[in-house]
């Protein structure tokens, strides 16, 4: 019932407002016709021509007043980075001293990108090239306690009289840390070269140093929107490659020494014997480099473990260009872009176990791998831009750069294992991060 009524009441408003109109229309008075002639010579125009005129007087529009004809865009960046310490590399070693290479951190360092454009119309097409080398991180020192071969294990194994010489809690050599061969060689327990029956360690005041090195290469091609007064966003597609590089350098130097572990039977080792370093069973697993052989007490050794890791990533990416706030001599904006890339990645690692003094024995071992995986790869920056002139500019801002599956040096110690065919192998660490970031200036030329 109130449907039937509400609908009446909509056609008598509809009726009255339609009435009122009409009656509001001004008397139209009846045309006269043209003289058959004039009619026929000149028919009268509907819309008059003064009209048409008023919006393209002398030829010019609105589109006239921006410069889209072709255009050539060159700039070049001067780039000041560091980059975040992501290692997930293992212990050089365990105790109260436990030190890894992430204790690192990175110096910043410069480098620079190229860009060089063209654009025509509503478009543009850029390719730019990236180079970042030596940025590096590096940590050394000295251990006030000594360092253990036998590790915790074989430390609280022995009698409180050997503890006891140590004084404070001593650091260690796990087959979890960094030099894990020497740990192996320390605990060999086959007749008649056993090691087990005492303590080989580095005297207090040993030397440690932590090297960690990077470099940075990449380039891309992008077409994407062309850049005109107004337009907040630009979208574009490209193709990405990224060379990616570390090494890594840990070392460790010190005094070598021996104790017993139960001082009443003394043991005549005195050393680490060639076998208990080269036996690939329960000992080392080294390899002799040199002639002499064996690590003898008050020997002066030197650990060393070399990394190197290279990525080579190559895919496509979406890109974005943002721009916040425009004026006559002043611009700030934004830009992003990202995207997913198959990574060809290899890495290695090389030890040296070295004797400096007579015997000078030195003792190797090396492994490398290599992967194909996917990898993430992302930009994001904001930038402020100063208009010199119509075709100069000089801008300035700050950027961030992040790698996600991507093989870093320090973290493939940690890829080394033994299956259980007593086959000692590395399986490549390629699921590391790392995040660049830091400043920019430049100038950019528009020609012709």
């Amino acid at each position: 019932m109130f449907l039937r009524s509400t609908r009446w009441a909509a056609s008598v408003l509809a009726l009255g407002m339609s009435a009122a109109t009409v009656v509001a229309q001004p008397p139209v008075a009846p045309a006269k016709a043209p003289p058959v002639s004039d009619a026929l010579i000149a028919p009268p125009s509907v819309y008059p021509q003064e009209g048409i005129n008023y919006s393209f007087e002398d030829g010019d529009n609105f589109y006239d007043e921006l410069d889209l004809s072709p255009q050539f865009r060159f700039q070049a960046d001067w780039v000041y980075y560091t980059r975040e310490n992501r290692a997930k590399s293992l212990p050089v070693i365990s105790g109260d001293e436990s030190f890894t290479t992430k204790s690192a951190d990175f110096n910043y360092d410069s480098g620079y990108r190229l860009t060089l454009g063209f654009m025509n119309d509503d478009f543009e097409f850029e390719g730019s090239y990236f180079e970042l080398n030596g940025l590096g991180a590096s940590n050394a020192g000295t251990l006030t306690n000594a360092v253990v071969f036998d590790g915790q294990s074989g430390f609280l194994a022995a009698s409180g009289a050997t503890q006891a010489t140590f004084g404070a809690v001593p650091n260690f050599l796990e087959s979890n840390t960094f030099f894990a061969p020497i740990n192996a060689a320390s605990n060999f327990a086959v007749a008649p070269n056993r090691e087990d029956t005492e303590l080989e360690f580095l005297d207090s005041g040993a030397q440690y140093s932590v090297k960690y090195d990077s470099s940075l290469q990449d380039f891309d091609f992008n077409l994407k929107g062309r850049r005109q007064p107004g337009r907040l966003l630009r979208f574009g597609v490209g193709y990405r490659n990224i060379q990616f590089n570390e090494s890594g350098l840990v070392a460790l130097r010190g005094a070598f020494n021996t104790i017993d572990n139960d001082p009443i039977v003394p043991d005549a080792s005195d050393g680490l014997s060639d076998t208990a370093l080269r036996d690939t069973l329960t000992g080392g697993g080294l390899t002799l480099a040199s002639v002499a052989s064996g690590f003898q007490q008050t020997n002066q050794l030197l650990f060393s473990s070399s990394t190197r890791a290279n990525n080579q990533l190559n895919g496509v990416q979406a890109t974005m260009d943002a721009s916040f706030l425009e004026t006559e001599y002043f611009q700030i904006g934004g830009y992003a872009k990202a995207g997913v890339y198959h990574n060809r990645a290899r890495g290695s690692v090389s030890e040296v176990y070295q004797n400096f003094e007579n015997p000078q024995s030195l003792y190797t071992r090396s492994f490398s791998d290599s992967q194909n995986r996917v990898a993430f790869a992302g930009n994001l920056g904001v930038t402020g831009t100063v208009i010199l002139r119509d075709n100069l500019r000089l801008f300035g801002g700050y950027e961030l750069m992040y790698l996600s599956g991507v093989a870093l040096a320090p973290d493939q110690n940690g890829g080394i294992s033994t299956s259980i065919a007593n086959v000692t192998s590395l399986n490549l660490q390629s699921h590391g991060q790392a995040l660049f970031h830091g400043g920019r200036v430049g100038f950019e030329i528009l020609f012709p």
